[in-house]
């Protein structure tokens, strides 16, 4: 009970600490916004037009309208009142071009995102200018790795829908995997402009880990692990609104409750989000520096190595 306890309390401290860089650098905030909006906005550019070729046709008739899918790789198959659609080279084709335009401005925005918290944590201004431009300037970077991650991420979601169920929970172990090899890599296009082989970077970022393996593992999801203190306040404050509605016989107490809480959520999950990448970028920064930000200390970054070690000895 007392090891859950603490690590409670370190999980709070460490989102503690990451919420007072986002407080004192609050334009932190308004990157994630920035990067949805723009994503969806590119991503309803390039769909809208295939979609509206795709279903016009269906809507208004006509031959020449008709021919519009199959010159965009969309081959029509109508049998009886159901009418589908399979997907060409060229269709294919389109769709690759579109992931990897998506691909390649969630890098880009992540990469300008993740310049500014380095500044943070260092002490520097934060300017969304100044985030943009260093993604500028690694863009040839971004792109390459946009490529390779792509690649990946269609690799993995092809062997999980071909595959049988122990297919499918290999590809998820081999999804895993990735993720936990690349974590490291948005850091590293930001710091390491020289580094543009995507394979070096993920080197790079899998070596990283390799270095400061507990850290990483159990300090990461320890910032997570605040999820589990707000669900355990969301049980109270429901538990507390049902007294109170039963008490004053008042179910819309409930409702207003339900309002509350749920803005609370989406508040919460927004700054959980932030807080997280900023730890990231804190561990990136112990771990291939040897540097603690100042926004946190010795003994946070270090605690996970300790604990690890002290059980090597005692094994030993």
């Amino acid at each position: 009970m007392n090891a859950i306890t603490e690590r409670l309390g370190r999980s709070w401290e460490l989102f503690r600490r990451s919420i007072l860089v986002i407080r004192d650098h609050p334009k932190l905030l308004v990157f994630p916004a920035l990067t949805g909006l723009l994503t969806t906005a590119i991503a309803l550019f390039f769909l809208v037009p295939v979609l509206l070729a795709i279903v016009l046709p269906q809507w208004l008739g006509g031959s020449a309208l008709s021919a519009i899918p199959q010159s965009l790789g969309f081959i029509q198959q109508q049998d009886g009142a159901n009418i589908s659609f399979q997907t060409s080279p060229v269709g294919m084709l389109v769709l690759g071009v579109v992931y990897l335009v998506e691909m390649f401005l969630a890098t880009f925005c992540g990469v300008a995102f993740n310049s500014e918290i380095l500044e943070a944590l260092g002490g520097n201004p934060v300017s969304i200018r100044h985030g943009v431009r260093v993604a500028c300037a690694r863009w040839k970077s971004i792109l390459l790795w946009s490529l390779l991650a792509g690649v990946v991420g269609l690799i993995i979601r092809a062997l999980e829908e071909r595959l049988s169920f122990v297919g499918r929970w290999v590809a998820g172990l081999i999804g895993l995997a990735w993720s936990v090899a690349a974590i490291f890599a948005v850091p590293i296009l930001v710091r390491e402009p020289s580094t543009s082989n995507p394979i070096k970077i993920l080197s790079r970022s899998a070596e990283t880990i390799k270095r400061t393996w507990g850290e990483t593992l159990v300090g990461y999801v320890g910032v997570k692990g605040a999820n589990l203190l707000f669900f355990l306040a969301s049980i109270l404050f429901w538990v507390a609104a049902g007294a109170v509605a039963y008490v004053l016989s008042n179910p819309w107490m409930l409702a207003v409750a339900g309002g509350a809480w749920l803005a609370c959520l989406i508040v919460y999950g927004y700054l959980a989000g932030i807080a997280s990448q900023v730890y990231l970028c804190a561990l990136y920064v112990y771990a291939s520096e040897g540097t603690v930000p100042n926004a946190y200390d010795e003994s946070m970054m270090g605690m996970a190595w300790k604990m690890k070690k002290e059980r090597a000895l005692r094994a030993g």
